[in-house]
């Protein structure tokens, strides 16, 4: 056996894709939420003395619409946009040297608190929208409130400040009455003084130790508290959850029809009264990133002026440049952080266009939708959009990560027009997904008779008349993620 050694030479055609650290830093730009984009441009801000955010001024957000180009809202050259394609569809190296930054910064014509990029300011005379969160009253503040008013004496309040505080958020005691005076060193006639005068506190039901209690003292302020109703509260509280009303019916020694009554007064109540008022720790609030309007049937898409920084470049440094040769070591310094402050807010800028024209090709799908609710959903997939607006599937995955979208119908994740994607088929050949079959669902359970509640199957059944094709076992799912109880549950004695 004999074996060859060689070298050959062969002649291969091989496609690959190479992201620069710029393009890479476009898609992540792309991708993060405005709390995320916020905390990187800060980031960068620390590390490129150059920019800067300016957290004054506002600018404006050009509708997006056929007739609309959000590049003629920013700089003014051309050179500070990309191709308009997709992020990952070009590698040019755009970068200026130190020369081409001298002469452009020669033919600013700027003041000197101005900086780079033209942005039209917000010259809208009417209200701006309020987005910073208002100073919620909490539980322990309006309880606190109340027992500074009221005329008890000094020690009591004491006490009842203590008690105040140990509340969770729900209103309920995390401590005994023992317990505390134990630790203010008191008798526990005195906490127990304190706490009674706590009962008499808006909202009614704060300071009881469980769920029983707090029922108890809501009847009791409506004077409803009957025996009959003792013991349905402190002993079937499970029934009336289940709707086992012949249980109770029997235990009590009452009539069916007075348990379904004292039913309705006890799912009347508060079983959290605390849960009205501010949490303790802050609030996270969501700011839309997108506007959708709805003018006479015609939609008009806008970005949120509050959800992307405006980034500027400092004007000292453009003046710095100008006064230094442009073959110093600082000049070379400066242009490089010049590109770099460039590529951000050419980043920041494409974001937004990306995620305009994503909203408008989900807009122009789901008109239905915005026009009347959850019943007009229509399946839709992200490769759907992708293909209509010309860029990849991943580009619409990171475009509608952590973006909202805010309508006439409510504030939506823009990933939720893609959630609801199973398609039913109906007879008429038009497609139904799952979100509006949830609708249906709970317009037929809304209007049924109560005497006589719709099961599973009957439901199943009246989407079918419909002409789309549902199981009993997908209504039983979907009626589950709606949070409507079984029809044995539902079911009412009168």
């Amino acid at each position: 056996m004999e074996l060859f050694f060689g070298h050959d030479l062969n002649v291969e055609q091989t496609q690959k894709l190479t992201l620069s650290q710029e393009m890479i830093q476009s898609l992540n730009i792309l991708q993060f939420s405005q709390g995320e984009l916020f905390d990187y441009v800060y980031s960068e801000m620390m590390e490129n003395p150059v920019i800067d955010v300016d957290e004054q001024e506002v600018y404006i957000q050009s509708a997006a619409s056929e007739d609309s180009d959000l590049r003629n809202d920013g700089f003014e050259d051309s050179d500070f946009y990309g191709d308009g394609n997709d992020f990952a569809g070009g590698t040019e190296d755009k970068s200026w040297d130190v020369e081409s930054w001298a002469d452009y910064t020669s033919r600013m014509n700027y003041y000197d608190d101005n900086y780079y990029g033209r942005y039209s300011y917000d010259s809208y005379s009417g209200d701006a929208y309020e987005y910073s969160a208002v100073c919620d009253i909490t539980l322990e503040d309006n309880l606190i409130t109340q027992m500074e008013l009221c005329d008890v004496s000094y020690a009591t309040k004491a006490i009842g400040m203590y008690i105040i505080q140990s509340l969770d958020e729900n209103g309920y005691m995390t401590c005994t009455t023992k317990e505390i005076a134990e630790e203010l060193n008191v008798s526990e006639i005195r906490v127990k003084e304190a706490l009674e005068v706590i009962w008499t506190f808006d909202p009614v039901g704060v300071g009881a130790m469980d769920l029983c209690e707090c029922l108890e003292l809501q009847l009791k302020a409506i004077d409803r508290l009957t025996e009959p109703m003792k013991i349905i509260v402190r002993n079937h509280l499970e029934d009336i959850a289940t709707n086992r009303l012949s249980v109770i019916a029997r235990d009590v020694g009452i009539s069916i029809y007075k348990v379904q009554d004292c039913a309705d007064l006890l799912r009347s109540l508060e079983p959290k009264p605390g849960r009205m008022f501010a949490a303790s720790e802050s609030t996270k609030y969501i700011i839309p990133d997108v506007n959708v309007e709805n003018h006479n049937g015609s939609f008009t898409v806008m970005m949120n002026k509050a959800t992307s920084p405006k980034v500027i470049i400092r004007n000292e440094y453009r003046r710095m440049l100008q006064e230094s040769d442009k073959n110093s070591n600082v000049a070379v310094f400066l242009s490089d952080r010049f590109n770099t402050a460039l590529w951000l807010i050419k980043s920041i800028e494409q974001r937004k266009e990306t995620i305009l024209k994503v909203t408008e090709a989900i807009v122009n799908r789901q008109q239905e939708f915005f026009l009347n609710g959850k019943q007009g959903f229509k399946p839709v997939t992200m490769k759907e959009i992708a293909e209509e607006i010309g860029i990849h599937e991943s580009t619409v995955s990171r475009a509608v990560n952590g973006k909202y979208v805010q309508s006439a119908q409510g504030i939506f994740e823009l990933r939720y027009f893609f959630s609801g994607s199973s398609r039913y088929v109906g007879a008429n050949g038009e497609q139904a997904s799952s979100e509006s079959l949830k609708t249906m669902i709970s317009r037929l359970v809304e209007s049924e008779d109560r005497t006589m509640p719709l099961s599973d199957r009957s439901i199943a059944e009246a989407i079918m008349i419909t002409g789309v094709k549902i199981s009993r076992r997908t209504v039983a799912k979907y009626r589950e993620e709606l949070g409507i109880p079984s029809s044995s549950v539902r079911r009412r004695v009168k």
